[in-house]
């Protein structure tokens, strides 16, 4: 017991609801029907069917009407790398649980995993595949090791320079402390600390005293960190001559006699403050450039295996592409192949992005050479096959007024009737074949495909009709050829006597039209009994043709009695030769 939704095109869609079957049984629906797209809500939990599996996700069904789909991050918290897997694991036809994601236009978004619908993972841990975010979380953790042992180097740097910075400092105490003598930079640097702010900056040119004499010339070296510091040192540079030393005059009086130690210590604190921020933002640097020296062969050797794995599959020619960008690749290397277009506009029409494939069929249609017209005429029928399933009566009159400017109009006419007959559009395909006769009228194939058509939909007095109005329109010379094709689509799809008629009055106006006599006889011997097969082949042998025909007929005769006769009919064929050649050779002596 079951109901019926509807009935059309001589395909039945029924439902086994309980709610149809007993309507006044007011029982409490599980499953709510999902008749449009208006009934799925975002946050939804929904019931449905694996319909099938491509490249772009799990395509689930809701309902005969409404088609979702389930990206594969969304199917599972597991990396999957080979699809093959979820076909496995989800097959066609599977119910399943999943949580509507959201609702853009016609196009609804699922998922799988149990966080969402609560329901077990489809793919088991046994499995031991990896999760998403896995590799992420690992390199995250190595970067962190990295900077810390970063860090624990720089500190150790610092440490180093540090104790060469004390070492400096106190052979510079020493020499002040023995001899009286403190180094040029020192005496900045104390002079900046202890802001003094009245002290003659510009040295005074004056002969060498004895004092210059005894000076030792033993500066500390320190890398200067004010721009000030390092012009007024340039100055003083240009200012004095090579055989002078450098000398300060202080216009107050400055206390040498204060102990360095304890102007030592702020000295060292901002040196060591600047230091720790230049190595700081020096050393990750020089970390990096030996890792990068080091791991360079390495990473060289990595780069050029992933190259020859790409390459190699690149190169694969069972390789099927699975991206755009695969199929870009293909069509760039042949452009002018409609094959790989045809397949990458498939390829979106899988994933339901119509105006993408239609995006495919209008850049192939400018990318294809104008020479390779039946290339661009193979990609113009695809496009008129798409505007016909998925687009509107307008779009595939306006596709089709623009593929008969650009091919010729007679072969599109009849690939647009096919696509209406395929599609079990008989009352367009009609109407157009009435258009064509009007336009093709002086052309033997739409004579014949127009048969063809009105055979297949059973309409044998319409098709009887239609040969009278093609003899009446072709030229005398089609005739024969144009009943012969009649006939024989007569045997095929309407009335064998009636086309054994055409065969037999065709014959008996052209007799000696041996290839209706071969054509008639392929038929019989398929569709036909053994007498009239026989019946035949003496009527043939028994004409009067040339020699070279003859002979043709008689090897035909033979060989049909050595499959499906017995010896004497054989020796009665062989017989009937001997004969026509005894004739035959005594009508020549005479």
């Amino acid at each position: 017991r079951c109901y019926i939704l509807s009935n059309e095109n001589s395909k039945i869609q029924l439902s086994l609801r309980q709610s149809r079957l007993n309507p006044k049984n007011n029982s409490k629906v599980e499953d709510v029907e999902i008749t449009c797209v208006k009934d799925v809500k975002q946050g939804q939990l929904v019931r449905g069917y694996v319909r099938s599996i491509a490249p772009s996700g799990v395509f689930f069904a809701l309902s005969t009407s409404v088609l979702g789909r389930i990206l594969f991050q969304n199917v599972s918290p597991y990396f999957v790398q080979k699809h093959s897997l979820y076909e496995k694991y989800l097959p066609e036809g599977k119910l399943l649980t999943a949580k509507v994601l959201g609702v853009k236009g016609k196009h609804v978004e699922l998922s799988l995993l149990p966080e969402d619908t609560g329901m077990p993972n489809v793919l088991p841990e046994s499995l031991g595949l990896p999760q998403y975010g896995a590799e992420e979380e690992k390199t995250e953790t190595d970067g962190r090791e990295k900077t810390e042992e970063l860090k624990v180097k720089a500190k150790e740097r610092r440490g180093n320079s540090d104790r060469n910075r004390k070492i400096y400092w106190n052979q510079a105490e020493k020499l002040y402390r023995v001899t009286g003598i403190i180094s040029n930079k020192l005496y900045w640097r104390l002079a900046k600390i202890r802001n003094y702010s009245t002290w003659e900056a510009k040295p005074k040119k004056r002969k060498i005293c004895p004092a210059d004499e005894n000076d030792s010339g033993i500066e500390v070296y320190y890398r200067e960190e004010e721009d000030e510091e390092e012009e007024a040192a340039k100055k003083k540079s240009k200012i004095r001559k090579p055989s002078e030393a450098p000398r300060l005059q202080v216009s107050m009086g400055f206390t040498w006699d204060e102990d360095i130690n304890t102007m030592d210590v702020p000295v060292l604190n901002q040196k060591e403050q600047s230091s720790e921020s230049e190595e700081e933002e020096e050393d990750p640097q020089s970390k990096l450039k030996k890792q990068t020296k080091k791991e360079k062969e390495l990473e060289k050797q990595k780069k050029e295996k992933e190259l020859c794995k790409l390459e190699a599959a690149l190169m694969d020619p069972n390789r099927q592409p699975q991206s755009a960008d695969d199929f870009d690749r293909l069509v760039l290397s042949s452009p002018n192949s409609s094959i790989l277009w045809l397949q990458y506009m498939a390829f979106h029409l899988q994933a339901t992005e119509i105006e993408k494939a239609r995006a495919v069929a209008e850049r192939a249609l400018k990318t294809i050479c104008f020479r390779e017209e039946q290339e661009k005429l193979n990609v113009w029928v695809a496009l008129l096959n798409l505007e016909n399933m998925y687009g509107t009566e307008e779009t595939l009159m306006k596709v089709f007024e623009r593929a008969v400017q650009y091919n010729e109009p007679l072969k599109v006419f009849q690939h647009l009737c096919d696509i209406y007959a395929n599609s079990e559009k008989n009352k367009k395909a009609e109407e157009l074949y009435h258009t064509m006769l009007k336009r093709f009228r002086q052309e033997k194939s739409v004579w014949l495909k127009y048969a063809s058509f009105l055979l297949k939909q059973g309409q044998t007095e319409p098709t009887h009709r239609l040969l009278e109005r093609a003899l009446k329109a072709l030229p005398t010379k089609e005739h024969v050829d144009v009943i012969s094709r009649f006939a024989q689509l007569e045997f095929r799809f309407g009335d064998s006597e009636h086309a054994k008629a055409l065969f037999e009055s065709t014959l008996s106006s052209y007799p000696k039209r041996t290839d209706i006599w071969s054509i008639y006889m392929d038929i019989m011997i398929k569709h036909g009994s053994q007498k009239e097969i026989r019946d035949i082949f003496e009527r043939v042998i028994h004409l009067s043709l040339a020699p070279k025909k003859m002979k043709f007929f008689f090897k035909r005769y033979l060989d049909y009695e050595k499959k499906f006769g017995t010896t004497e009919s054989v020796l009665a064929v062989k017989r009937a030769a001997l004969e026509y050649v005894e004739t035959k050779s005594s009508l020549a002596d005479t």
